[in-house]
């Protein structure tokens, strides 16, 4: 279910094999524009991350969007966009937080947890409950349940329901 890491050089190599007639420098361009849009944060329409090779050819959409798949299959990414890495420091722990100024998720050690760094696994975007406007906290425990998954080979969730 996972993306084959793979580095910008090799990837460019490999994608210019099969693309004869495309230019390095225009590849490398509208790779470096897609990662750095990932790395802002920015989302596919869906709320996913973006999938960053697939973006630089087509906009910024996540694999489901772009391939209508929902698994990988021996599909690559860039490997500097695999993960998200949270930044550590200076997070906030609630209990150095103002206590009427507490809102969000917190981790079991108490550690306020950015929800635009969850991942969001495939499988969440045909269920129900993904974006759902008439339910605003079941987003919340889908992000604890993304949360407490994160560094998981395979996603599994207790709550899912189809859209159909």
């Amino acid at each position: 279910m996972s993306f084959l890491p793979i580095s910008i050089e090799k990837y460019v190599t490999i994608y210019l094999k099969d693309n004869s007639s495309e230019k390095e420098r225009d590849v490398r361009k509208h790779l470096e524009r897609a990662l750095a849009d990932y790395q802002k944060g920015i989302n596919c329409s869906c709320g996913n991350d973006i999938w960053v090779i697939g973006s630089a050819a087509v906009g910024n959409s996540c694999f489901t969007c772009i391939t209508g798949e929902a698994f990988t299959d021996n599909d690559y990414e860039l490997d500097i966009a695999i993960t998200k890495k949270e930044n550590k420091k200076n997070r906030k722990h609630i209990d150095d937080m103002d206590k009427t100024k507490i809102f969000g998720i917190f981790d079991d050690d108490g550690y306020e947890i950015n929800a635009s760094l969850i991942k969001k696994p495939s499988l969440c975007i045909s269920c129900k409950n993904n974006n759902n406007p008439e339910d605003l906290h079941e987003e919340d425990l889908c992000n604890l349940t993304r949360h407490d998954q994160k560094d998981e080979e395979e996603f599994v969730c207790y709550a899912y329901q189809s859209m159909q």
